[in-house]
C-alpha cells in the first residue's frame, strides 16, 4: 500500500532544477527577493524513543525568517549520514527548495523506530500510526525553529513520506500546501472536515506498487472537500521516476509552493 520509492538525485540534475527555479519569486520576511539563495547545511540527532534520530537542515543564508519546507522521505530511507558534510547528492529535491529561499527540513523518521528503510507493506501499515506521531513531532519542532517563525508551512513526501504528508497535511492547520509524489490517502486517515490547504499530485500512470487510482482517489477527495488540487499523472511512468520526470515533479513543487506563499 505505501510502496516503497527513492529518488536519486546527480549534481547536474540539481544544476537543471535550479536553472528551472531561476524565474520564480519568493519571500524573506515580507521583502520579495531573487528565488535563488545560498544555503548552509547542518544536522543534529534527536533522540526519540530511545533512538537517536538524524535531522537535516538546509537554511537560506540571511535573517529569514523563511518559509519551510518538511520533506518526508520513502519506505527506502534517507541517505545515510557518513559524516557532517553536507550529502553530495538529494535524496528528492532539498538543494532545490533551499535554493529557491525556503529552510528545509528532512528528519530520518524511519530511524526513531529502529529502522534504516522499510519494505514490507504489512510492516507500513502496522507502524503507520507510530509513523504519524513521530513525525507530527518532528513537524512540531521544525516549526519551533526561529528562521521560520511566522512563516508559511509546507510539506513534501514521496511514497510512504508522501502517505504521512496527506495524514499531517490534512490536520495540521498551519500547513499553506503539500505536495505528494506516488502517495494517497492512507486508509482511515481522510477525515470529513479537512482545513483550506491546497495539494500537488504527481503519480506514475504505470505504477505498480501504488496504483495510479490512488492519486485519482486523492484527488477526488480533494474536490469533494472543496480543497485546492492539481495532479499531473505521468504516461508510461512507474512509482520510480525517471531522472527527468523526477526534476520536473521538484520544479513543479517549487512553483507550487512559491505560488501559494500568501495563500495561493
Amino acid at each position: 500500500m505505501y510502496g516503497n520509492f527513492q529518488l536519486r538525485y546527480s549534481a547536474k540534475l540539481i544544476l537543471i532544477v535550479s536553472i528551472l527555479c531561476v524565474s520564480s519569486y519568493c519571500h524573506a520576511g515580507t521583502e520579495i527577493v531573487s528565488s535563488v539563495c545560498t544555503y548552509r547545511y547542518t544536522q543534529r540527532s534527536i533522540l526519540i524513543n530511545g533512538h537517536p534520530t538524524p535531522v537535516e537542515y538546509y537554511q537560506p543564508d540571511g535573517p529569514g525568517p523563511f518559509p519551510l519546507v518538511f520533506m518526508l522521505h520513502g519506505s527506502a530511507g534517507a541517505f545515510s549520514l557518513k559524516s557532517s558534510d553536507e550529502p553530495l547528492v538529494d535524496n528528492f529535491g532539498e538543494k532545490a527548495l533551499a535554493r529557491s529561499c525556503f529552510a528545509v527540513v528532512l528528519p530520518h523518521y524511519l530511524e526513531a523506530l529502529g529502522y534504516k528503510s522499510i519494505t514490507s507493506q504489512q510492516d507500513m501499515a502496522l507502524h503507520f500510526p507510530d509513523m504519524l506521531a513521530i513525525t507530527d513531532s518532528l513537524l512540531t519542532h521544525a516549526e519551533s525553529l526561529p528562521v521560520v517563525k511566522g512563516r508559511p508551512v509546507f510539506l513534501f513526501g514521496e511514497s510512504l513520506g508522501g502517505y504521512l504528508s496527506v495524514a499531517l497535511g490534512l490536520r495540521r492547520k498551519e500547513v499553506r500546501a503539500l505536495s505528494e509524489i506516488s502517495g494517497g490517502v492512507p486508509t482511515g486517515y481522510a477525515i470529513d472536515n479537512p482545513h483550506n490547504v491546497a495539494l500537488l499530485i504527481s503519480h506514475g500512470a504505470d505504477d505498480t506498487l501504488v496504483a495510479p487510482q490512488s492519486a485519482e482517489d486523492l484527488k477526488q477527495y480533494c474536490l469533494d472537500h472543496h480543497l485546492k488540487v492539481e495532479m499531473n499523472l505521468y504516461p508510461g511512468v512507474g512509482h520510480y521516476l525517471p531522472r527527468t520526470i523526477e526534476a520536473k515533479c521538484i520544479a513543479t513543487t517549487v512553483e507550487f509552493f512559491l505560488n501559494h506563499l500568501h495563500g495561493g
